[in-house]
C-alpha cells in the first residue's frame, strides 16, 4: 500500500498550539513532549491509514471519522480514499465534550 499523505487542517493546528500553550504554563520540556508524540502518532497514519478505529458514537461515525488514542487526547481524522490522504480535523483531550467539537 502506498502512504498516504497528511494533511492537518487549521483547526487541528490550532487545536495543538492551544494543548502546547495550555502545558507549556507548568512544564515546557512536557509541552514539547506532547507534541512530539502527537506529531509522531499523526505521522504513523501516512503508512497505516485504518490504524484509527471508527468511533463508537453513530453520529460521528457516519460523518466518517476515524481516531487514534494519544493518551490523554484523541486525534479524529479522515481518510479522503480518492487522494490517499489522511486529514486530521481535531485534537481534542480525552475529557472534553468531543461531541461538540465535531
Amino acid at each position: 500500500m502506498a502512504n498516504y499523505k497528511i494533511k492537518i487542517m487549521q483547526i487541528a493546528q490550532d487545536d495543538m498550539k492551544a494543548i502546547v500553550a495550555h502545558l507549556r504554563i507548568n512544564d515546557p520540556d512536557a509541552a514539547i513532549r506532547m507534541y512530539e508524540t502527537i506529531r509522531g502518532s499523526i505521522g504513523k497514519l501516512a503508512e497505516f491509514p485504518f490504524m484509527g478505529p471508527m468511533p463508537l458514537d453513530r453520529k460521528i461515525a457516519e460523518q466518517g471519522y476515524r481516531m487514534i488514542v494519544v493518551d490523554p487526547y484523541l486525534v479524529f481524522y479522515i481518510l479522503v480514499m480518492e487522494d490517499h490522504t489522511v486529514e486530521i480535523h481535531r485534537v481534542l483531550h480525552s475529557k472534553q465534550d468531543f461531541h461538540r467539537f465535531l
